[in-house]
């Protein structure tokens, strides 16, 4: 941005996409984008095999809209990557559930993890929720894979199987300490 600041652009081009005949369409998110600045929002991706997972995710989800913070919520199953990307270049937080398959994450939560991986959003607070049946390691994973993005977990919770109201609680106060670091 700072290379093209001084260029009067009347058109942009680019190899694959489309043509803006409105420069300044793109320009001005584009400048947003790349300053790191974020908006006081939660995204939450997430995959549930048996409506363990989502039960959490709804419980964070409710818990976060009723203290202001503004929640997108994306079901890996049905998601476009596409729309995921777009509202990780300015959420604060990301919150990822995923049950745990043969020891890790499900496959649709481990491609949604390294998409953040990759992206290297600007988001300064994380929080990774998942369900087991038999054993557990989605979350441990998810933790590993995560690290190297610098954002501050600010919780996790592995419950086996159907959550019970105590991790529902659980869920809750994470949720609570998440939209305190938000809003500050």
């Amino acid at each position: 941005m700072k290379k093209i600041k001084d260029l009067d652009i009347a058109i942009i081009a680019p190899s694959h996409g489309p043509i803006y005949k409105n420069p300044q369409r793109i320009l001005e998110p584009y400048a947003k984008w790349t300053t790191g600045k974020t908006e006081n929002k939660a995204l939450i991706v997430y995959v549930s095999m048996w409506g363990s997972t989502k039960i959490m995710v709804r419980t964070i989800a409710e818990t976060l809209l009723k203290e202001g913070i503004d929640v997108r919520i994306y079901d890996l199953e049905v998601a476009n990557t596409g729309d995921i990307a777009r509202e990780l270049v300015d959420s604060r937080a990301v919150i990822l559930g995923t049950p745990t398959v043969l020891a890790g994450m499900h496959p649709l939560a481990l491609y949604g993890t390294y998409l953040v991986k990759a992206l290297k959003p600007p988001a300064k607070y994380g929080v990774i929720l998942g369900s087991f049946g038999w054993g557990g390691g989605a979350l441990k994973q998810a933790g590993e894979i995560l690290v190297p993005s610098k954002m501050e977990i600010v919780g996790t919770l592995q419950v086996k199987g159907k959550p019970r109201e105590e991790d529902l609680n659980k869920v809750e106060e994470i949720g609570l300490e998440l939209a305190r670091k938000m809003k500050l």
